[in-house]
């Protein structure tokens, strides 16, 4: 029996493990490619037969041509991952020796990193934890080890790996960014928030609870309420939609005195805009501050961040508007004439413009209008449909209506979205905003400075304290949930849950250069991350991780002095050009060992008769002898 036939009945550990890596790039990638590998690699277990190099060679390049057509690029992210796919369902179709399956075993062990590139959740790491585990028994199953005992080597090795596993990712330097960012392609924002507004585009998000963002404030947080993150100011009105001709690039807002609030953010940058607390005081590294009190990315990117930001709840300084940017926030299209009437009656019976504010909130409070989801499909004239025939919408709809009363009364107006609240998470002790807070309130130019007014308070004050789910049990209804909050401990479960997760963004996936700096401080490595405090990580880390390696090897069991001394002729024998099969006996071996020199012969002679003797002969085990003869054995060459 050849080496390879040996260890042919082992194909089936590599590919498992080689299926289980596969498996989750199916949610990434086209689903062929995966799909396909699987049924390569399920059909070269069951398949022993190879199928000719004539077949292989030009099947190839016809399925890069396919991949190529498929994703458009064979490098990048999706493409580079794509081709390693490709590339390991052939090189399955051509193992013919253990060194073939050492060579694809060492493949699955690159392209278990390959889904961390596409997501870096903490179940995504339990899975690649799986992967290693399916990987090293692989490894053991080839080098011999028995099915019962690989399952044991496999965990010791990871086991004792993990204490240097640990120390190379707190001391090697961090990269200014994620390894899974580099030549990635611009992703689509989960806020969900646009460039624009229109009825529905932001009533639709509620339906949506993904994450957008959390929040860990340094002290007390504000009031719910108080919570206005604005993303980006809507200032251009068609008659039907809000949108952003940038009328506020050279605006600069400076707070007045207020208090100062100190936080962190973690998010997935939406296109490169950045959430912010009125009113961002600054922009800290990697990030700037716009006109308007916007937030903006530098340079932009679609990964997971975190950046440290200071905001102060007050009043803005005043300042001046000039007649051509009052002129611009207080375009309006023709159209929407009771409207009209209505703004120029509310400023009449206001008297100035803190008098209208409150005519015009005291309208939206006792004119039967409803905080809904479901509200009619407007007409032509949309804000006269929303004011005078439905009444009924969501907080879009009233912040559109709400800045076209203020400019029709000559008042400069402009919408600003972004998200309103969030939930407190007690279990983690941050905040937590979703998709379903996204919301839009209303900029009025009054006594020099911008101020915020929000007319969906004055319909749903619910939406400011409870959040736009638990404002109204109708809206819980329409929007789908059930009316019943679930079970305590449920929701308990779901706390942990999002803690747990907000905890490994923050300090695995989120272990930057500005944390790992931090760790070294308080470690006392340094003050700051070069290559003397590097070095002193990983001498401290390799002195702990070599703690469970010198416990590992004094406990492990002493090697029997003759089968260890018949292994080391067996691999003297091999360099020498001697097969020397694991199953062939003594007297065997020393027949096919003829054809050495005549010195090395009689001394191999020598060793096998005496280990004869030892092993059939003696009735009692002499272990001084033994351990003689294992020494000589080990010097013969």
């Amino acid at each position: 029996m050849t080496a390879a036939a040996e260890q042919e009945p082992n194909r089936w550990p590599v590919l498992l493990a080689l299926l289980w890596i596969v498996s989750p790039l199916a949610w990434h990638l086209p689903f062929w490619l995966p799909a396909g590998c699987a049924l390569a690699l399920l059909w070269r277990g069951w398949r022993p037969a190879l199928p000719p190099r004539w077949l292989l060679l030009p099947a190839l390049p016809m399925a890069a041509a396919v991949l190529w057509m498929s994703l458009g690029t064979l490098v990048g992210r999706e493409g580079g991952v794509a081709l390693l796919i490709m590339l390991i369902a052939f090189k399955a179709f051509e193992t013919r020796t253990l060194r073939d399956w050492r060579v694809l075993t060492a493949l699955g062990f690159f392209l278990a990193a390959t889904p961390l590139l596409f997501d870096q959740s903490p179940l995504m790491a339990g899975w690649l934890a799986l992967a290693m585990l399916l990987l090293t028994w692989a490894a053991a199953r080839l080098a011999g080890a028995l099915p019962r005992g690989s399952w044991r080597h496999a965990w010791q090795a990871l086991a004792l790996s993990l204490p240097l596993m640990l120390a190379l990712f707190v001391a090697m330097p961090r990269l200014p960014q994620p390894l899974w960012s580099l030549n990635t392609p611009p992703q689509t924002a989960s806020s969900g928030l646009g460039d624009d507004m229109e009825p529905g585009s932001i009533s639709r998000l509620i339906l949506n609870r993904e994450p957008a963002f959390s929040v860990v404030f340094d002290g007390a947080a504000p009031q719910q309420d108080q919570l206005y993150w604005r993303v980006a100011l809507l200032d251009d009105f068609d008659g039907s939609r809000w949108q952003g001709l940038g009328g506020e690039r050279d605006e600069r807002d400076e707070p007045a005195a207020g208090r100062i609030l100190r936080y962190r953010l973690t998010l997935r940058a939406d296109r490169g805009r950045l959430p912010a607390l009125e009113l961002a005081s600054g922009a800290g590294p990697g990030s700037r501050l716009e006109g308007g009190g916007l937030l903006r990315q530098d340079p932009r990117s679609d990964e997971l961040l975190g950046y440290a930001q200071e905001s102060r709840l007050g009043e803005r300084r005043p300042a001046a508007l000039n007649p051509a940017r009052r002129a611009f926030y207080l375009r309006l299209p023709p159209g929407n004439s009771q409207s009209r009437a209505l703004a120029v009656q509310l400023a009449a019976a206001g008297g100035d413009g803190r008098g209208f504010l409150r005519a015009a909130l005291d309208f939206l409070k006792r004119g039967g209008f409803r905080y809904t989801l479901q509200q009619p499909l407007p007409g032509e004239q949309a804000v006269d449909h929303f004011l005078f025939a439905s009444r009924q919408g969501f907080c879009e709809h009233y912040a559109s209506s709400f800045a076209f009363l203020a400019r029709a009364a000559g008042l400069p107006a402009r919408v600003v979205v972004g998200y309103q609240g969030g939930e407190y998470n007690p279990v983690g002790h941050f905040w937590q905003l979703r998709s379903s807070d996204a919301h839009a309130w209303v900029e009025v130019w009054l006594d020099g400075a911008w101020q915020r007014v929000d007319p969906t308070a004055a319909v749903s004050p619910g939406r400011l304290a409870l959040g736009a789910e638990q404002a109204l049990p109708a809206l819980r209804t329409e929007s789908g949930m059930a009316a019943a909050l679930p079970p305590q401990w449920l929701r308990r479960a779901r706390q942990q849950w999002f803690a747990a997760n907000f905890a490994w963004q923050q300090w695995v996936v989120g272990y930057d250069a500005e944390r790992q700096q931090g760790l070294f401080r308080w470690l006392g490595l340094g003050e700051r991350v070069d290559a003397a405090s590097v070095l002193r990580a990983l001498a401290a880390g390799m002195a702990l991780a070599m703690m469970p390696l010198v416990l590992w090897w004094r406990r492990r069991p002493a090697a029997e002095p003759l089968p260890a001394g018949w292994e080391a002729l067996r691999r003297r024998l091999e360099k020498k050009g001697v097969e020397a099969p694991r199953a062939q006996g003594p007297l065997e071996r020393l027949k096919a060992a003829r054809g050495l020199p005549r010195d090395d012969f009689n001394r191999l002679k020598a060793l096998v008769d005496e280990y004869i003797e030892l092993r059939y002969r003696l009735t009692a085990a002499d272990g001084a002898r033994e351990k003689r003869w294992l020494r000589r054995a080990r010097r013969w060459k």
